[in-house]
């Protein structure tokens, strides 16, 4: 996490996979592919529960921010295996904003590069107003398709 103050900014970043460390593997191999359900639609996993730990082990610390700084947007950032954290970890949030002492939704956004297929298309739509995807190239169907589960 990092305030910035001048952009009047919280940001949470998640970094993609490290190759030399087993538990990226562990998160991406633990997928019950169309058994997790969340907020009526199907996630990865492995990265719901990365997501999870991520926001019980960061949500008092967050609050405080917040509490602290009431005009600052919170955003989540993450590249490949983190952004597909940060975009179900997004989804937990919005559900538990009295958690994070009432946040606006509209200060809430996320920014998920690269990421890793980890919702279903129910979701990605039904959250698109928050989770901002991309895909490198750039190309429209990829974008489309980034973060959708197969």
């Amino acid at each position: 996490w990092v305030v910035l103050q001048k952009k009047t900014d919280i940001v949470l970043a998640i970094r993609g996979l490290n190759l030399a460390k087993e538990g990226g593997y562990a998160v991406l191999l633990d997928n019950k592919l169309g058994q997790t359900k969340l907020d009526g639609g199907y996630v990865h996993n492995g990265s719901l529960k990365a997501a999870r730990w991520v926001f019980n082990a960061e949500c008092e610390f967050l609050r405080g921010l917040v509490d602290r700084n009431p005009n600052y947007t919170l955003t989540f950032a993450g590249h490949s295996l983190g952004a597909g954290v940060v975009a179900l970890l997004v989804l937990i949030v919005v559900q538990n904003l009295d958690k994070l002492g009432n946040i606006e939704r509209n200060k809430i956004r996320c920014f998920a590069i690269a990421p890793t297929k980890c919702m279903s298309l129910n979701l990605a739509v039904r959250y698109e107003w928050i989770v901002n995807g991309c895909e490198r190239k750039g190309k429209t169907e990829e974008k489309e398709k980034a973060m959708v589960l197969p």
